[in-house]
């Protein structure tokens, strides 16, 4: 018995996830949060938070015509998105802590603050022309059955593709061959202290959360819940290390498609549960659809927007949802990420506003729902499944491909 908990203990706390593991928990959290809050997204309170820094410096941004006032409303337990980004934080922090893993992991070298920088910027003007980010735009997009977050995820395959070239060229360390000074390792002891502050401190971590929970019950009674599932969602890619920037990445830079296979199934079972969601919601014959699908805007902007995102998060290190993840671990170059990743969204909220939206070339303001345009949910449903089944197949075929060029 004492050797199965253990086991339970090993594979829950200590021991890496498949990527496909952390893939999985992350879209069945996600249908929840879908189900009883609304669609998971990333990239929406982070224009609301740098006007909150610059009101609190003394700036009166509320004035601006891109926030209209809404600083002044803003309640961050009313927010899910708010709450589920922080929560992202905790949720990684909380996986690291338990395994005694968690360090800050700083600056190696300057290229990696200029990337950071970049493609930060990058992402913001990318998220805030689409709009949205990875998360919102194409995560809960395919799923919730929208051409749009088909058209994000080619594009932004594309752009993660060039990001890995410029990423390469211009911002990759130089190879060092000096011999660094070796550190004092810790001793037996100082080992087990650090295990035990870090398991104490990560059990606290919960047991706020729960404190959290009870205490906003009232006037938020759906934020403990929020809460809830963002730390789930952190905690299972922290401990799965599942990456969606690598998903884009990999595939060019190094031929991998481990974390490609691992989203085309999180797609696939979240296309099930929110197919679900919405059959409960508009009808299987879409009778209650209404005037205004389902699904993000189509235009040029869609196709802009995403290229920028997809090179902005490969120079970053990671996207919008693993910046959170990787703050959450300690990492001082995704923090500095964020800090231009909210500079780029409030640099391209007057860019949207002023020139994207009001040109016809650019921005038609429709979006297309895949079941409306497929004669109902099930062509949609099938027709989707079997497009992330054939993605699969081929990427499976390309990581296979290229190892045999590599043996030869």
């Amino acid at each position: 018995m004492d050797d199965k908990k253990s086991t339970y203990y090993e594979t829950l706390v200590k021991k890496e996830w498949s990527y496909t593991s952390g893939a999985v928990v992350m879209s069945v959290l996600a249908v929840m949060l879908a189900s009883f809050a609304g669609n998971w997204g990333v990239a929406g309170p982070l224009a609301i938070w740098g006007g909150k820094f610059l009101t609190f410096i003394g700036i009166d941004a509320d004035s601006w015509k891109m926030f209209g006032g809404s600083l002044a409303k803003y309640r961050f337990l009313n927010n899910q998105a708010a709450i589920t980004n922080v929560a992202l934080i905790f949720g990684a922090m909380i996986s690291c802590l338990l395994a005694a893993q968690w360090k800050i992991r700083g600056i190696r070298s300057p290229r990696q603050v200029w990337a950071a920088a970049i493609g930060g910027i990058l992402m913001g003007i990318g998220a805030r022309i689409n709009p949205g980010c990875n998360i919102g735009a194409m995560f809960s997009s395919i799923p919730a059955l929208s051409l749009s977050g088909w058209i994000f995820l080619v594009f932004m395959f594309l752009g993660a593709a060039a990001g890995g070239k410029i990423l390469t060229k211009w911002f990759l360390p130089p190879v060092s061959y000096e011999r660094k000074e070796r550190r004092k390792k810790p001793s037996p002891e100082q080992r087990k202290r650090n295990r035990i502050i870090q398991i104490i401190i990560g059990a606290a971590l919960i047991i706020a959360w729960l404190v959290f929970a009870l205490a906003t019950k009232e006037a938020a009674p759906s934020a403990g819940f929020m809460l809830f599932i963002g730390i789930g969602i952190g905690y299972a890619l922290q401990r799965s290390r599942f990456c969606f920037t690598a998903a884009y990445r990999d595939p060019v830079l190094t031929g991998s498609v481990k974390m490609t296979k691992a989203l085309l199934i999180a797609l696939a079972v979240s296309t099930i549960g929110f197919a679900g969601i919405h059959m409960s919601r508009y009808g299987v014959d879409l009778s209650k659809l209404p005037e205004i699908a389902p699904g993000g805007a189509i235009g040029l902007h869609l196709v802009i927007g995403s290229f920028i995102f997809g090179i902005g998060a490969v120079l970053a290190g990671c996207c919008a949802c693993g910046i959170f993840i990787r703050i959450g671990e300690g990492c001082i170059q995704s923090l500095i990420a964020l800090l231009f990743f909210i500079t780029g969204y409030l640099l391209g909220a007057p860019l949207m506003s002023n020139i994207v939206q009001k040109s016809v070339f650019l921005y038609s303001g429709k979006g297309i729902y895949l079941p409306k345009l497929l004669g109902g949910f099930g062509p949609a449903i099938l027709i989707q499944l079997l497009v992330l089944l054939l993605l699969w197949i081929a990427a499976d075929r390309w990581e296979r491909r290229k190892f045999s060029l590599f043996l030869k």
